[in-house]
């Protein structure tokens, strides 16, 4: 696995299940770069930590994926996370 793959887990594991569930409803909502499109919010309500790492990596590659990650948890005024992943080269 990938250092940005990684820290999207390890970032995601750290959510407790009320800031996991609004996290997957801000991603569904998210303004996204051309070409890219957002992952069906029905998708989501059942991804555990792992399968939506997976889902973020399959929809929008590993570093898209660490960069949409990090403003979704700065939206939620999680800095400290999206600084972690921000740092992940």
């Amino acid at each position: 696995m990938g250092k940005k793959r990684d820290t999207i887990l390890e970032v995601l594991e750290n959510l407790d299940p009320s800031e996991l569930k609004k996290f997957k409803l801000k991603l569904a909502a998210v303004p996204l770069r051309e070409g890219f499109r957002n992952i069906p919010r029905g998708s989501l309500g059942a991804l555990d930590p792992v399968d939506l790492t997976d889902k973020l990596i399959a929809f929008y590659r590993e570093d898209y994926g660490a960069e949409l990650t990090a403003a979704v948890l700065r939206d939620m005024g999680m800095q400290e996370e999206a600084f972690r992943l921000q740092e992940v080269q």
